[in-house]
């Protein structure tokens, strides 16, 4: 895991070093990019919480979902990938920039939420649509 945070340290200050005057990004795509690190950060407290309430992951592998740090890397490197490529598009599609950071918030947000008002299912039971029930 150190190397993993070492690697990406490495990476987010060769990518600082090398950012020129035409790549930065405006205040409305910190808000957004802002607004997509909160969405994820709630992403992994409302999952973590749900898996401890004996629910399941739908969509996520089990190596990424069944360890918190693992999963903030994943969200954190998302939202990272997020900022170099809203870098990238501003200078010529600012407006497409924009258009992508809103889309992952308007994705990641309703899952979040989701996780974060599930009933918590008893040891045993299984969580579906109707709620938790018995194997």
């Amino acid at each position: 895991m150190k190397t993993f945070a070492l690697l990406l340290l490495l990476l987010v200050s060769v990518a600082s070093a090398q950012t020129k005057a035409t790549e930065r990004v405006d205040r409305t795509e910190w808000a957004l990019l802002s607004a997509d690190a909160a969405a994820r950060s709630l992403d992994v407290y409302s999952t973590h919480r749900a898996l401890n309430g004996g629910n399941r992951e739908a969509t996520l592998p089990g190596w990424i979902v069944n360890h918190p740090p693992v999963m903030a890397a994943y969200s954190g490197s998302i939202v990272l990938g997020q900022y170099y490529a809203a870098r990238k598009l501003f200078p010529h599609h600012r407006k497409l920039a924009h258009l992508i950071t809103a889309a992952d918030v308007s994705i990641t947000a309703p899952f979040a939420i989701r996780n974060l008002y599930m009933p918590l299912c008893a040891s045993g039971y299984i969580d579906t649509i109707h709620g938790c029930q018995a194997p």
